[in-house]
């Protein structure tokens, strides 16, 4: 299993993306928000001041004196208010003393120094006439064409050096008054902010990361210790249960379930070998009788050369279907735990010779070749009587298999620890596609429609021989070329 196709990959990764989107969709809202929410608190700000200075300065505005354009432009906005809010006022236009006037601007000239924000503050009389300006604009102008009567507009506008300012304006009867204040410093606290997030949100997904990978770590570690127990399951121990959840949560149903359907296993498996077993041994007796009855009446000297010839093949008929009751036999010993293992020291390379020689017979029947590698002296630990069946099985498959004439090379090596059989023959190969399903049983290689194992196999050698290595501690395997031969590779643990 590749960790990009682990559960608690494919979890830390959806956690951990689902928190980023979350955080960026967050962080745009609280931009937004931060953003709007500032510049409406400088609105709000910004009325305040215009209101202020308005309440200031009009009781003493009416010593300005109003210009006839001026005048005539007031008398047109008071009329256009007065029937919307039909409270007409009356204009005062007389003059009053210059020092009045004077002490007004020194008072706001004052507030503007001790305001903490920069405020830029202009205000015109009717006439269009400046009549007071804040340092902070340093002789800049302020400007815009709709200014409203009586009340107050907040516009965004291009102020000093072509900045982008907020702008409050309003009207009176006397005066016109300007409140302004920059945009670039409330846009830099939400930019302040906003690349704060961008510089802690790659921390952030990396701790989510973590964080996902070891909450998904926890939470499946129950499914690591049920996919242990159950690879540990075998047709030999179907008597073990997965580990029970003690909270009744999915992981404890699905437990649950699984062991409920193992003991269904276990009951339909133990028929099966019981069935096995019984037909085995009911079968061994009648084959041995007729084998024995076929015998004898083959040594009777009246009978035909066509009637011995079909009891001759009866009589093969019957050896080979005794081997398959004796080798199912054996499996199903196997699968119960039934079959007692002696285990002796045992020297490999005079184990192999002996093989060898009892094999003999059929190797010189087909002019073949058995040549003995068997360098050095090597000690295993294991049974005699399942090591020889072993062996003879996979020397007997290479003789079989092996055109008349050819060659079969048995090789005895150690490495690691380990005892290195290999029996190797230029014989007919088998199929790329059938070498991993060989050692199964009853599994029969076809080519053209035909078996290979035809010639007496039963397909069951191979899943014996398997056994007995793996029961040894050991394993085996097979490569193969077809048309080029096979060669099986046993490895045994050295005593």
């Amino acid at each position: 299993m590749t960790i990009l196709h682990s559960i608690r990959t494919k979890l830390s990764l959806w956690y951990a993306a689902i928190l980023v989107v979350t955080l960026l969709g967050s962080g745009a809202i609280a931009y937004v928000a931060s953003r709007s929410s500032l510049r409406n608190n400088l609105d709000y700000s910004l009325k305040n001041e215009v209101e202020w200075v308005n309440a200031f300065i009009e009781p003493k505005a009416k010593k300005v004196k109003l210009k006839r354009a001026a005048l005539k432009e007031l008398q047109e906005l008071k009329r256009s208010a007065a029937q919307q809010e039909e409270q007409p006022e009356v204009i005062d236009t007389s003059a009053g003393k210059r020092t009045e006037i004077d002490e007004m601007w020194s008072q706001i000239y004052q507030h503007t120094l001790l305001s903490p924000r920069r405020h830029y503050i202009q205000i015109l009389d009717r006439n269009g006439d400046l009549l007071y300006r804040s340092q902070s604009l340093r002789g800049h102008t302020l400007s815009y064409n709709d200014i409203p009567y009586q009340w107050i507009n907040v516009v965004s506008t291009k102020g000093p050096d072509n900045q982008e300012i907020r702008l409050a304006l309003t009207q009176n009867d006397y005066v016109k008054i300007f409140v302004a204040y920059p945009l670039e410093p409330v846009y830099e606290i939400t930019d302040n902010v906003f690349y704060n997030f961008l510089f802690i949100t790659p921390f952030a997904l990396l701790i989510s990361i973590i964080g996902g990978w070891f909450l998904a770590h926890k939470s499946l570690k129950p499914v690591d210790e049920l996919t242990k127990t159950a690879k540990e399951i075998t047709a030999q121990n179907l008597n073990r249960r997965l580990p029970a959840n003690v909270v009744d949560d999915e992981l404890g149903r699905l437990t649950e379930q699984f062991n409920d359907m193992i003991s269904r296993l276990q009951a339909s498996f133990d028929q099966i070998q019981q069935f096995s077993a019984d037909a085995s041994h009911e079968l061994r007796t009648p084959l041995t009788i007729m084998r024995g009855e076929i015998e004898v009446a083959i040594r009777n000297q009246r009978l035909s050369k066509s009637t011995r010839e079909l009891l001759m093949s009866i009589n093969d008929e019957l050896v080979r279907l005794s081997s398959i009751v004796e080798s199912l036999m054996i499996l199903v010993k196997s699968d119960t735990g039934r079959l007692v293992f002696t285990m002796q020291p045992i020297a490999l390379n005079e184990f192999i010779e002996q093989l060898v020689e009892e094999t003999k017979m059929l190797a010189e029947t087909k002019k073949i070749k058995v040549k003995l590698d068997l360098p050095q002296p090597i000690q295993i630990n294991g049974d005699a009587v399942r090591l020889k069946q072993l062996f003879l099985n996979l020397i007997d498959n290479a003789l079989k298999y092996t055109p008349p004439r050819g060659q079969v090379v048995l090789t005895l090596s150690k490495k690691e620890g380990e005892a290195i059989l290999a029996v190797k023959d230029n014989g007919i190969g088998i199929p790329k596609k059938d070498q991993a399903k060989i050692f199964e049983r009853f599994y029969r290689v076809e080519r053209s429609g035909e078996h290979i194992d035809d010639a007496g196999g039963s397909g069951l050698g191979l899943s014996i021989a398997q056994w007995i290595t793996e029961a040894h501690h050991g394993s085996i395997e097979v490569k193969s070329r077809e048309g080029r031969g096979s060669t099986f590779v046993v490895r045994l643990p050295i005593l």
